[in-house]
């Protein structure tokens, strides 16, 4: 009895040296998950960064269509009119910069937060692997909704810039329509965001559980 006492012992030494090595794997590839992510952590704080400027230029743009608006479009107004027309300009062509930069950034930090893909792939365990494949198909819906972000603002800016370079030679219809053009790209912007900060929101819990399961937290 003994002797086979020992043969059965010896049988489940493999399988659990297997389980063994694939609990140490997995904690690796967390490790490795956890670092990358934290470097796109960094670009996205440049993201959020870019995001706050383009704000508060475009509350600077607000506040010179505001004023404009109560100024008669007549020769003792022209000065004015064309010098802040022309502070439009610059706080435009100011968030086509930002703009760039902060589609740039978003674009660093979603490379790097989806190079993790291959870490995700060797994970041995199944319910970590789920969580942490989650985290990818978050990172996909988020992405999708900046490239929307990032083409209505670009359409907006590209009308913006038309409405105060043209603003003088515009009848009050064609400046009706311009404003309600860039106003709608605007409210569409806005509700795109808010699925986004949504979906951060649910990513942000994602890692947290996954990093639970990897023992990491």
């Amino acid at each position: 009895m003994r002797v086979k006492r020992f043969i059965v012992f010896g049988m489940m030494l493999p399988g659990l040296l297997l389980l063994l090595a694939g609990c140490h794997s997995d904690k690796k590839q967390a490790d490795s998950i956890y670092e990358e992510l934290k470097k796109s952590a960094s670009y996205e704080k440049d993201f959020v960064a870019n995001q706050e400027k383009l704000d508060q230029y475009k509350e600077k743009v607000a506040s010179i269509y505001a004023d404009l608006n109560q100024l008669e479009l007549n020769d003792e107004n022209r000065p004015e009119v064309k010098q802040k027309l022309k502070t439009a300009d610059s706080y435009t062509e100011k968030q086509w910069k930002e703009l760039r930069k902060s589609k740039k950034n978003f674009q660093k930090a979603y490379e790097q937060s989806t190079s993790i893909k291959e870490n995700v792939e060797k994970i041995k365990d199944g319910g970590q692997r789920k969580q942490a494949q989650k985290l990818l198909t978050i990172m996909d819906e988020r992405k999708k909704y900046m490239n929307t972000f990032f083409g209505d603002y670009k359409k907006q800016l590209a009308l913006q810039g038309k409405f105060y370079k043209n603003l003088e030679k515009f009848s009050p219809d064609e400046l009706d329509n311009q404003i309600k053009k860039i106003n709608e790209y605007n409210g569409e912007m806005e509700q795109t965001i808010r699925q986004f900060n949504q979906d951060t929101k649910w990513y942000n819990r994602e890692k947290d559980k996954y990093f639970k399961k990897a023992g990491l937290y």
